[in-house]
């Protein structure tokens, strides 16, 4: 790397990249400023303002300039650079920005993805996505059979859901479900049971016949816990070999989750396809 081609931030020290003292703290104070909810424009008039050095004797700051800046990925440490900030803030920055370029309102495709999943926490019914444009935060979500509201933005929720998916990276034997396996519920099994109960009801029924029928559903069983295992072991594979996300990666998405758990302070949870709950995230 050459002195030309040195992001902002950093300076050459023994021929190596290190933070810059003063515009190390001006890459943090960007990300900090519009993160917190301060817009380009408000930004670059400030260190303008202030007569913050982009360059030598170039202190004329403008929305672009704070555009590259939000959106270089070598502030969160490459092997050219140290990092100067988090990758889980350099995620909230770029997804802000994405919201930013299009009407709050406007449904992409991923949030489309979530509201399919999205389900409470605590009593496992539908939760819905509602907006009104009158207020500063528009997107909320209710759970009607429990009672309660939050409000999440587009960005925040989407946000979440990529810190649990790259704590999933960081540590992929927590894939694993703990414990006893769950409780079967396929519904060839319940079709089974249904019919072994309407069998025992009916008293008509042979002793050898209900043998039979519950071989069948013990077969049924073991067949999808055979499946839990694959699924688990597929997950795994896949966690190994990914990357650290600084972006929603759908495809990955849709391998690993089953349903996406909201409680009612807005913070969510994965059911994974192999059923096991995850919440933790990434420090």
């Amino acid at each position: 790397m050459s002195n030309r081609y040195i992001p902002y931030g950093y300076k050459f020290e023994a021929g190596q990249p290190i933070p810059h003292p003063d515009e190390s703290q001006i890459v943090r104070e960007i990300f900090d400023r519009y993160c917190a909810g301060d817009s380009l424009k408000v930004i670059a008039e400030n260190l303008t303002h202030r007569q913050v050095e982009y360059s030598s004797d170039k202190a004329s700051w403008d929305k672009a300039r704070i555009k590259r800046i939000l959106e270089n990925s070598r502030y969160i440490g490459s092997d050219e650079c140290p990092a100067l900030i988090s990758k889980e803030q350099f995620v909230a920055a770029n997804l802000k920005k994405e919201q930013a370029n299009t009407n709050k309102l406007t449904i992409d495709d991923d949030i489309k993805l979530f509201k399919e999943l999205t389900v409470c926490a605590k009593c496992g019914k539908k939760v819905t996505r509602r907006t009104d444009s009158r207020l500063a935060e528009p997107v909320s979500w209710k759970c009607a059979e429990c009672g309660w509201s939050v409000r999440l933005s587009d960005a925040r929720f989407k946000a979440q859901v990529i810190e649990i998916m790259n704590a999933l990276i960081n540590d992929p034997d927590s894939i694993v479900p703990e414990g006893s396996a769950p409780e079967i519920h396929t519904l060839e099994s319940k079709r089974l049971l249904n019919e072994f109960h309407r069998a025992l009801d009916s008293g008509q029924a042979s002793e050898g016949e209900l043998i039979m029928m519950v071989f069948q559903i013990g077969a049924a069983n073991y067949q999808a816990i055979n499946s839990r295992e694959a699924i688990t072991a597929r997950l795994a594979a896949d966690y190994s070999k990914a990357e650290p996300l600084s972006t929603f990666q759908r495809e990955l998405f849709q391998r690993t989750a089953r349903r996406l758990l909201m409680d009612a302070n807005g913070m969510l949870s994965i059911e994974l396809q192999n059923g096991k709950i995850v919440t933790e995230r990434n420090e």
